[in-house]
């Protein structure tokens, strides 16, 4: 399973720094097919088990993000920056998608902490935690 999450993680290449300008890429269709949504929502608890086990950096859900709309993610290091995994689970349809986020520039070292305090799509939801 780990090595599962892993090819998920590294499917996409490292985008450079002028990716960092666009919105993520639009969610692609998984392979995996559910019976229900509950199916598809026990997969994505299952995922982010796996993340945690394989020690990535975050990994969060299955969460509500609309309805009929539940999701999850993972966030490991990678260079200057990270990688983001998002899983989305529309009924039983799932689907994901994955990209990088380039901290180049940063003046700090690249922590969890620090992406909250200075990843610009972040700053509203840092600012609210202080």
């Amino acid at each position: 399973m780990r090595s599962r999450l892993a090819a998920a993680l590294l499917a996409v290449p490292l985008l450079g720094a002028a990716a960092d300008d666009r919105e993520p890429p639009e969610f692609g269709a998984a392979s995996e097919t559910f019976a229900d949504a509950s199916a598809c929502r026990s997969h994505l608890a299952r995922v982010v088990a796996e993340a945690r086990a394989a020690g990535l950096d975050a990994a969060e859900g299955p969460y509500e993000f609309g309805p009929g709309d539940v999701r999850a993610h993972s966030v490991s290091a990678e260079g200057f920056g990270h990688r983001i995994a998002e899983y989305r689970c529309e009924e039983a349809r799932l689907s994901t998608r994955t990209w990088a986020r380039s901290m180049a520039g940063v003046e700090e070292e690249f922590t969890i902490e620090s992406v909250a305090r200075s990843a610009p799509w972040l700053q509203d939801v840092a600012g609210e935690q202080q």
